[in-house]
């Protein structure tokens, strides 16, 4: 069966949401936290609209990038055992992961639009600001059943490494943990603080590196249908 070229491309699609997002987190490195100021995060948005903006398309386009990418991961394990639910759940979960996304990011880019437009509406900056951070946050729950469907469609078809499955559980366990941080009201565990962005974001970006890697590098030329290992060193 000759799908080798689809998941090439699948994998490409994976490392270059992964750069747009590298990219968009750089423009957005100054941006406040939401336990600062509602003067604060004004400004900031009234300083920063053409950056801020910019970084809303950069996330827009990464967040369609990876869709692709998980519906590559999906066809792999179906492919490799089409009796199991796993892959379907998959395909599922980064849907419901990049519905959410997308539209927070597509909300947030317009209020940034409508306010920074209308200077009188940066009074209410604060509100989506906050707004989008939380649900960013709660979406690591959303992003947790794609990474458990992975664990256990690996381990079920060897069609990637082993350390490939322990290594997307982990990723889900931490996922979920870091949606729990939005019953701390401030802190260190603050939604937006550093500790619970750069530590699942750093982890969620390792695990789409990895996997898009195998992904290029593996499903060249073809890909075959059968049980054990057929992707990658075991």
């Amino acid at each position: 069966m000759n799908e080798g070229h689809e998941m090439r491309w699948g994998g490409l699609a994976g490392l270059g949401a992964l750069v747009l997002s590298i990219i968009a987190g750089i423009l957005l490195a100054g941006a406040p936290r939401i336990t600062e100021s509602a003067d604060t995060i004004a400004g900031y948005l009234l300083a920063a609209r053409g950056v801020v903006l910019t970084a809303v398309l950069l996330y827009a386009a990464a967040i369609a990038l990876f869709l692709w990418f998980g519906a590559t991961l999906a066809t792999a394990f179906r492919l490799a055992d089409d009796r199991s639910d796993a892959p379907a759940v998959v395909l599922a979960g980064f849907a419901l992961t990049s519905t959410i996304g997308f539209f927070g990011a597509a909300v947030f880019g317009g209020a940034v639009f409508a306010m920074t437009s209308r200077p009188a509406l940066l009074v209410f900056a604060a509100a989506p600001y906050t707004v989008v951070t939380v649900a960013a946050t709660v979406a690591g729950i959303a992003l947790a059943i794609p990474l458990t469907a992975t664990a256990v469609a690996i381990a079920r078809t060897g069609v990637f490494p082993q350390w490939a499955a322990w290594f997307s559980g982990f990723v889900a366990v931490i996922s979920v943990l870091s949606a729990i941080t939005i019953l701390s009201a401030g802190g260190v565990l603050v939604p937006g603080a550093a500790l619970t962005t750069y530590i699942p974001g750093g982890l969620t970006a390792l695990w789409v590196l990895a996997m898009s890697g195998l992904l290029v590098r593996e499903h060249l030329p073809t890909i075959s249908v059968q049980k054990g290992p057929a992707v990658g060193p075991a």
